[in-house]
């Protein structure tokens, strides 16, 4: 019981954080509303970043048809899906959430860190995770700026660029580069697990932060919305990121990628990060758009709980422990 707890404490704290913003938003304001979202998750990638191991990535890059793979998946039908399923909601809102939690990039730790929990190849997820980030800031503005049309209402494509590059690919970027020096190296393995800490406690920060801000929308709401449209939201979320999922591991078979190799290219594929949703939510959509951040939330909730239930069950079905590449890591955070 207690082991189970330990892996799960970033779930529990998360479903009391949301549960307090959800009823009572009106006491964690005046603390939230101090910071920015820019402030907590530029910290956030910068550690998450320091403590990813990149040793590796040479014998990936050598071969990068797998990352390659997930990117294409990534950046293009999942967005895809989402402008298109974005058609079949009634609320304009809704419709705009759907469209930037498909455009932005790959999570950063958490796809790694499923990898690792399903016996895949940690190697292939970071390598996604390298290339969708350090991509995003030109393709995830194109797609917003297509799909939602905010470049015809005032939106400045390269002001978007320049908060993309500031908010993931700079932070990143640092965490990365500081492992260049050998003993900023040493010291983070030796402290990643308490860096991950807080790097998870500044990312659910973010995530109590969007739950007040939807409680407070929902109540300032004149016309509610009605609960089919949200469960729609949340339907549609769940659905896209499972097809997304499906079209990385199975797809992978026809090129005959090894089964490490898929689960890795199943859940980077899939997966969008929160935290730079959150900062362009908050940069360009707050105010137009207040309840977009509605499926932003249903999409990184619903892949919290989904991909855990695939990860077990994948490993679940793993042979023996001497097959799996980076095995020693399996037993990592859970989250």
């Amino acid at each position: 019981m207690t082991d189970a707890l330990a892996q799960r404490w970033f779930l529990l704290v998360l479903l009391a954080g949301v549960g307090l913003a959800g009823v009572r938003p009106e006491w964690l304001a005046p603390w939230l509303d101090r910071l920015p979202a820019l402030a907590l998750v530029g910290p956030s990638l910068f550690l998450m970043a320091c403590g990813l191991e990149s040793r590796s990535l040479l014998r990936t890059l050598a071969r990068p048809h797998a990352a390659l793979w997930a990117i294409a998946i990534s950046y293009g039908p999942l967005p895809a899906f989402g402008w298109l399923a974005g058609r079949l909601l009634p609320d304009p809102d809704l419709r705009m959430g759907l469209m930037l939690i498909t455009a932005v990039p790959c999570t950063l730790a958490s796809a790694v860190l499923w990898t690792r929990r399903a016996a895949g190849s940690e190697a292939v997820a970071l390598l996604v995770v390298l290339l969708s980030t350090s991509t995003s800031w030109l393709v995830t503005t194109a797609w917003l700026v297509w799909g939602t049309g905010i470049g015809r209402v005032g939106v400045d494509p390269w002001d978007m660029m320049r908060v993309l590059l500031l908010a993931l690919v700079l932070p990143v970027a640092a965490g990365q580069s500081a492992r260049v020096v050998p003993s900023l190296a040493r010291a983070a393995a030796r402290h990643k697990i308490a860096a991950g800490v807080v790097a998870q406690l500044l990312i659910l920060t973010v995530i109590v932060k969007a739950a007040a801000e939807i409680s407070r929308k929902v109540r300032q709401t004149a016309a509610p919305l009605p609960l089919g449209a949200i469960a729609a939201a949340a339907g549609l979320c769940l659905l896209i990121h499972l097809t997304a999922w499906a079209m990385g591991f199975w797809g992978g078979r026809a090129f005959r990628f090894d089964r490490p190799t898929r689960i890795a290219v199943g859940f980077a594929c899939s997966q969008k990060t929160l935290p730079v949703s959150l900062v362009l939510f908050e940069a360009y959509f707050r105010n137009d758009y207040p309840l977009a951040v509605l499926p932003v939330a249903f999409y990184h909730f619903g892949q919290l709980v989904i991909d855990t239930v695939i990860a077990d069950r994948l490993a679940a079905g793993t042979p023996t422990v001497k097959e799996v590449p980076n095995s020693a890591g399996a037993h990592g955070p859970g989250w």
